[in-house]
């Protein structure tokens, strides 16, 4: 598309990759804090902390989309 955003399909993929994400952020959370080993938990926040930047860049590219403006 040409500067209008992106198709309803493309939404519903990138809905799906946060749904994904969403899942991934939880677990390492939830195992972030039954870790007792360092480096794991280091490994674990790094993934935390690009997991939220990634959640937050698939939620901008949603909010960008035609079906999002439809609904607002």
């Amino acid at each position: 598309m040409t500067g209008q955003g992106i198709a309803p399909h493309e939404a519903f993929e990138l809905h799906e990759i946060l749904t994904f994400k969403n899942v991934c952020l939880t677990k390492a959370v939830t195992m972030s804090a039954l870790v007792s080993d360092s480096n794991l938990k280091n490994i674990l926040q790094q993934d935390i902390t690009q997991t939220q930047s990634e959640i937050k860049e698939l939620r901008d590219l949603i909010s960008r989309s035609n079906m999002a403006l439809s609904t607002q």
